[in-house]
């Protein structure tokens, strides 16, 4: 039987006990299934991308029984929703140390603004560490006007990539570079300031999509970024190079997801 607001009995109780393991809580785990339940319910089927209704059928018992508790203690409550996204999409995520880099793009189709985030999170003694920076994860204005390839200019696709190495970028500095691998990217060839990311004009391949920095608090994009994912403030950036370079891994992760991804509550 379906399980809904105003159901009781120990059914319940499993219910908001497999959601608070998920961090969708807290809810008291007392086996009635009052407004607080069925929001976190609503919250995990946004999440799940199942249908939103705060019903729990067979569907959604079915996406509860095949998620697994996050693992690591002391989430921060600024990156539970993000954490869900990325397991919930399937993506992986390092609990040992290992930096995630996660990029979250604006909603926002206009261009040339420091409108995304880059976060990083990692763990240290089972417990998450979370910094947040203003970045670009678009190409600016003036590489959209003036394509480099016939193509036109490359918009990273959500996904995640690992194929991040230390190398120069545009032979100036050390940073994070497309080296081990491939990505996918939209290719918008109309020459205007409005970022156009169409199924039909993803291509694959190896396009120097890098992760670097503007300048020292840049204001519009202009020509900082051709595609690649670009922090707006040059402290920002170097803090976070600090934050990678102790971590002493040889290979990164980089994960762009949409601002409309986040399960909203």
């Amino acid at each position: 039987m379906p399980l809904f607001k105003g159901s009781r009995g120990p059914e319940v109780k499993d219910l908001q006990v497999r959601l608070n393991h998920l961090r969708f809580g807290p809810l008291d785990e007392d086996g009635i299934f009052g407004e607080a339940t069925a929001s976190a319910v609503r919250v995990f089927q946004q999440a799940a991308q199942i249908g939103i209704d705060a019903v729990v059928g067979p569907k959604t018992w079915a996406e509860l029984e095949m998620r697994a508790p996050l693992g690591a203690k002391n989430i921060p409550s600024s990156i539970t929703q993000l954490l869900l996204c990325l397991e919930m999409k399937g993506y992986s995520v390092h609990q040992d140390g290992q930096c995630n880099i996660v990029g979250v793009r604006s909603s926002s189709r206009n261009a040339n603004a420091f409108d995304d985030f880059i976060h990083l999170l990692w763990t240290s003694d089972g417990t998450w560490n979370h910094r947040a920076y203003a970045a670009t994860t678009d190409p600016g204005t003036a590489w959209l006007e003036e394509p480099g390839r016939e193509a036109g200019t490359a918009i990273l696709c959500p996904g995640q990539y690992p194929v991040y190495r230390w190398d120069r970028h545009a032979r100036k500095y050390i940073t994070l570079c497309q080296r081990a691998g491939t990505v996918q990217v939209y290719r918008d060839n109309n020459r205007d300031n409005i970022l156009d990311m169409e199924a039909r004009s993803v291509e694959e391949g190896w396009y120097g999509i890098n992760i670097h920095h503007a300048g020292e608090d840049s204001t519009e994009v202009d020509r900082w970024s051709a595609g690649c994912q670009v922090f707006k403030r040059l402290a920002d950036w170097e803090e976070a190079v600090r934050i990678w370079k102790a971590t002493e891994a040889s290979l990164f992760t980089y994960t762009l997801i949409l601002e409309g991804d986040l399960p909203r509550a």
